[in-house]
């Protein structure tokens, strides 16, 4: 008997901003015996201090719980050594989180490799998960991590391939309460099925999200009929769902046929490429792709640092397709780069340019060329008040702007409002010279969906803003920050009919319970955030037992 299936989640983010949890379940479609959970964890590694599943008698039982070790604070591919038998079936595994008040986000994606039929060593005195040690350290030069099996992520789950390949070696099937030979039971129909091969890890391309997927739900040894016996179109429709690295590897394979189909730019169509920091492997890639991106479509740069005019050629010979394209964070002069995207990429739809700190009032002044952008990112740049309304004149198909603008916001939002009729969000950090006149120009974007405002340094001083807010008839998220609020102003914020979610950080109230009013009167509510924002616990309690459909989360 061999493993036969692998199946796995989408990527499930826990956040200590947006969630009292401090531990999530996750349902998989099929139940299997465990072999082992692995998770990628970002942002805050070390997050995950409990692993449980639970059994057909809906009883929670422990697989893993953290023991002392230090954890880098880098992300990770952690697998940790399941300390249970696991001799029970599972769909449902429930994974605990720290208590901490830290405000910052852990993104894990988790996955569940497991057998349809109970398998158990050879040697009776040493367990699976003692096995997968000992196979491990055949394969990682990480072996001595006891706590995580998948250490070293370039051998990761090679110990359950290679006990997939050598299973009648190290392990036999149990059934029935008595242990099958596997050497004796080849012809059993059980025995046929075969381990499907851990799949890398996918990198998440722009514009898309990832969806939950079960992998050889019922995987049938094939026939006698290689890979490369099929047809191109197959191969083809195979690649594309191959990641970008695992692409790049097959033409490496010792078979010409297979190097000319990973030619074929249609493979080609989305590249992320983030927090590359090296300028000599960034010429590599771009060299390496120029020719096989004639449909490149969407480019990921963020973070990544590389020689500006090997980029310019880059975009001269594989940016006339490109819709979107993120440089956030890209720290060098990006001046020529801006140049070359007017001039070539006339079909942009997004870019972001956050945080890129080296580009001048020219740079900008190049984007006033383009008149197919829909969502822009502009935050903490140096781009003026003219040279923006500008790109917003020219550009009326606008539908999301994220920008920080240091000078006159009353010009912007005016213009957004003369200009981009299809507006559907606008998050504007540090307003300054935020007026009525700017607030009320917003009412004609009739469909803006979401608003985000940071008042900080700049506090509304009269009930304009919540005038308006009340008006926008399609308004469903809204973020104030630092905002005083009186109950004339929540009587407004209560007539946006169409409200979801109400993010409110640091607000100012005199009397907490006052907050209900938007509970009461705003139906289609269904998350209320309160940052910092002096609510007692037992007054949130209230609020859940009366308003059930709405999730009210309070940070303190």
């Amino acid at each position: 008997m061999r493993p036969e299936y692998i199946i796995d989640t989408p990527w499930y983010t826990w956040d200590h901003m947006t969630s009292e949890k401090k531990s999530i379940d996750i349902e998989f479609h099929e139940a299997v015996y465990p072999v082992r959970v692995s998770i990628y964890e970002t942002i805050r590694p070390g997050s995950v201090i409990q692993i449980l599943a639970q059994d057909s008698n809906n009883n929670w039982i422990q697989l893993w719980v953290e023991s002392s070790q230090i954890v880098p604070p880098k992300s990770r591919l952690f697998s940790p050594p399941l300390s249970h038998p696991c001799d029970f079936k599972t769909k449902m595994l429930r994974l605990v989180f720290k208590d901490s008040s830290r405000t910052s986000s852990t993104q894990v994606y988790v996955m569940l490799i497991g057998t349809s039929d109970l398998i158990l060593p050879r040697n009776p005195n040493e367990s699976l998960s003692n096995l997968l040690k000992r196979i491990n350290s055949m394969y990682s030069q990480h072996h001595d991590d006891v706590h995580n099996l998948t250490a070293d992520s370039k051998s990761a789950h090679l110990d359950i391939v290679h006990l997939q390949r050598n299973f009648s070696e190290y392990c036999v099937i149990y059934k029935s309460k008595r242990r099958i030979n596997y050497k004796s039971n080849l012809k059993h129909k059980k025995c046929k099925k075969a381990f499907k091969e851990v799949i890398p890890g996918y990198v998440q391309p722009l514009g898309q999200r990832y969806s939950r997927r079960i992998l050889s739900k019922s995987y049938k040894e094939p026939s006698r009929c290689s890979l490369s016996a099929l047809p191109d179109e197959i191969l083809l429709k195979i690649f594309k769902y191959l990641d970008l690295v695992t692409l790049c590897r097959m033409n490496e394979v010792n078979n010409g046929r297979f190097d000319i189909l990973t030619w074929d730019p249609l493979l080609y169509t989305r590249l992320n490429m983030r927090w590359i920091k090296s300028d000599k492997y960034m010429c590599d890639i771009f060299c390496y792709f120029t020719p096989r991106c004639k449909y490149l479509q969407q480019l990921d740069l963020t973070g990544s640092n590389f020689d500006v005019n090997v980029f310019v050629i880059f975009l001269d010979n594989c940016g006339r397709r490109l819709t979107h394209l993120r440089l956030r964070d890209c720290r060098m002069d990006l001046n020529p780069v801006l140049l070359k995207i007017s001039e070539t990429c006339k079909n942009l739809k997004e870019l972001d340019l956050s945080y890129c700190h080296h580009i001048n009032d020219e740079g900008f002044s190049y984007l006033e060329g383009l008149n197919n952008l829909e969502h822009i990112n502009f935050i903490s740049t140096r781009i003026t008040t003219e040279c923006l309304c500008k790109i917003l004149q020219n550009n009326q198909r606008m539908r999301e702007s994220l920008l920080l603008i240091s000078t006159n916001n009353d010009a912007v939002l005016i213009e957004l409002a003369n200009s981009c009729h299809d507006l559907e969000a606008i998050y504007l950090l540090y307003p300054h010279g935020l007026t009525s006149q700017g607030i009320n120009a917003l009412a004609n974007c009739k469909n803006l969906q979401k608003l985000k405002l940071f008042l900080y340094v700049y506090p509304v001083t009269d009930d304009s803003l919540f005038r308006s807010l009340s008006s926008y008839q399609h308004l469903q998220e809204i973020y104030l920050d630092f905002v005083v609020l009186t109950d004339h102003r929540l009587e407004l914020l209560a007539q946006c009919k169409n409200l979801k979610m109400l993010d409110l950080y640091r607000a100012k109230l005199n009397i907490p319970d006052n907050y209900s009013i938007i509970l009461k009167q705003c139906p289609k509510l269904q998350e209320f955030h309160l940052k910092f924002c002096n609510i007692s616990d037992q007054l949130v309690n209230k609020w859940k037992d009366r308003y059930p459909h709405v999730s009210v989360y309070t940070y303190k």
